[in-house]
Formats: structure tokens, C-alpha cells, sequence
């Protein structure tokens, strides 16, 4: 049940910001199918590829891309503390090995970002055939 909810919340999300767009450029008031393909495509690209990179951003981070900078931020605010016992990581490597055993899934969301933007170019097809 779990594995489906991680799949199906993005997916829903993206739905609705696909209704939204396909709405707010006034889909109903459309003739043309060609205008028809071209608001639909528009609707499923952008929330596909903004999930899509959000789940590539999660992998970065779960590779270490942003541990430095994450490790020398907490280091910055370490210096205002006036208990210094309370330093979670002394060093570097303390905080790397901790973060190693919090990675976050991601697939989801790529995978939902990649059929939303398959969908995308369906109807870019579509609309080049028209």
C-alpha cells in the first residue's frame, strides 16, 4: 500500500497541475484540434518536468553532491551556539557517514515525470501530424 501512495500523491499532484493549465489556457473555448494539442501538451510538460527534477535532485542529493555545503552551513550556525557539547558532527566524515544511512527514494518521482513528459509528447506529435 505504501509503494502505491509514493506513486500515486506525485501523480495526482501532476494531474492537478495539469487541470490547472489546460484550464487557465481556456481549453473549452478552443475549435482547432491543433490548439487543442498544443494546450494539452503544455499542461502535461511542465508539471512532468518539474516533478522530474525534483526526484533528480533528490538522487543529487542522495549521491553527496550538497553534503559540503550542507556540512559547512551547520558549521557557520555551530559558531553562534553558546553550549558547544551540543555539536551533533565534529568533523566531516562523522557527518557524511551519518548522512549515508538517510538516502530518500526517488524513483517515483522520476518515473511519474517521465510518463507525464511521454504523455507530453504524444500529443506534440499529435500536433505536428495535424
Amino acid at each position: 500500500m505504501k509503494k502505491i501512495l509514493s506513486y500515486l500523491i506525485p501523480t495526482l499532484i501532476c494531474l492537478g497541475f495539469s487541470l490547472l493549465i489546460v484550464i487557465s489556457k481556456n481549453i473549452f473555448r478552443v475549435s482547432s484540434i491543433k490548439q487543442i494539442m498544443q494546450i494539452l501538451c503544455d499542461g502535461f510538460f511542465a508539471p512532468g518536468v518539474i516533478i522530474l527534477c525534483i526526484g533528480l535532485l533528490i538522487w543529487a542529493s542522495n549521491e553527496g553532491t550538497f553534503d559540503m555545503l550542507a556540512y559547512g552551513i551547520t558549521k557557520i550556525f555551530d559558531v553562534f551556539r553558546k553550549d558547544m557539547s551540543k555539536v551533533k558532527y565534529k568533523t566531516f566524515y562523522d557527518y557524511r557517514v551519518a548522512k549515508q544511512d538517510e538516502k530518500k527514494s526517488f524513483s517515483h518521482l522520476v518515473l511519474v515525470g517521465i510518463i507525464f513528459c511521454g504523455i507530453s509528447f504524444v500529443f506534440l506529435m499529435i500536433y505536428y501530424n495535424c
